[in-house]
């Protein structure tokens, strides 16, 4: 029998903009990590590009007496982890129908368990951050798109096993709102998500007046990140968009504690860095909205684990499955 101790998993975050590996150890502790741009390649091309990351951090691994038996792979969409297929995935359409995982797995030589990005963050999270503890609770991955997960008990809800579950970005708030990626309209990715805000933002542009605050002033590429310091610099437009988010958020969590008869909430992605300015909307709509829990008894909270959460909660998809 091979020695615990000396073994290790991969785990693959591949989302809209990044494309993030990491050696993680069956503690979940992270040992190696290499990122790069997923955005602007083709299907064979990213496949190829992941393929050489995770070589790498094999060989890294190896260097270091470890054995890497496994990888876990997170992306976004709907997917067939039987068939290590991507079937439809809205911030990556170049890989709808790409069997990335077969291929991965030929390439690496182990084996490769594929899932929706949003659920290996909750793993993530439930094995080593927020979540930790809590046996009923919702994801929130707000990154690219909107992500989500359910848990309860403990384990992570997959439905009836058609490929996704727990789409809580594509959750109606607002009928008839905002065109979604998924093709519908008024779902919750469509107020809060980076593609969410930046739209939004371009289309405050077009607004008389906004041109005379930092939103209208800003110079360089707009992106969620820079929408965000405009919002701390007070400006009206921004502010807005983070308000709308947070109403967003909090109908959403309205719907899913009085449905699911739960209380708990665990939101990251790199759009959580954003915090301070959705919560206030979010807290407020939830407990105007809500009317099944007292706003004191619900649990919202951030990640812990940030990035890591994805990494972390792929890996161990590879050390469950030994």
């Amino acid at each position: 029998m091979e020695n615990q101790k000396k073994i290790a998993c991969i785990g693959i975050d591949l989302g809209g903009t990044n494309l993030r590996a990491a050696l993680v150890s069956r503690s979940g502790k992270i040992l190696e990590m290499r990122v790069a741009k997923s955005a602007g390649q083709g299907a064979e091309s990213l496949a190829k590009d992941l393929a050489n990351q995770c070589l790498d951090l094999m060989r890294r691994g190896e260097a270091q007496g470890l054995k890497t038996v496994a990888a876990g792979l997170g992306v976004a969409g709907k997917i067939d982890p039987s068939g290590g297929l991507v079937v439809f995935s809205p911030n990556l359409p170049l890989l709808n129908g790409y069997p990335l995982g077969r291929d991965l797995e030929k390439n690496l030589g182990i084996p490769v368990y594929m899932e929706n990005d949003a659920n290996v963050f909750g793993l993530g999270e439930s094995l080593a951050g927020a979540a930790r503890g809590l046996g009923n609770w919702v994801g929130i991955v707000l990154g690219t798109g909107t992500g989500g997960c359910l848990f309860f008990n403990g384990k992570l809800w997959e439905g009836d096993r058609l490929g996704f579950s727990g789409e809580i970005g594509h959750m109606m708030v607002e009928p008839g709102g905002p065109i979604c990626p998924c093709g519908s309209n008024g779902c919750l990715e469509a107020f809060a998500s980076a593609r969410a805000l930046v739209s939004g933002a371009k289309r405050a542009l077009l607004s008389p007046g906004v041109n005379a605050g930092p939103l209208g002033s800003f110079s360089g590429s707009l992106s969620a990140e820079a929408i965000y310091e405009c919002a701390k610099r007070g400006d009206p437009a921004a502010l807005a968009l983070f308000d709308k988010m947070g109403w967003a958020l909090g109908i959403a969590l309205s719907n899913l504690f009085s449905a699911l008869g739960i209380r708990s909430a665990v939101i990251g992605g790199g759009v959580s860095g954003a915090w301070d300015q959705f919560i206030g909307p979010l807290e407020k709509t939830l407990a105007r909205n809500c009317s099944m829990l007292k706003p004191e008894a619900a649990i919202v909270r951030r990640s812990f684990l940030g990035d890591s959460a994805a990494l972390i909660g792929a890996a161990r998809l590879g050390f469950k499955a030994r």
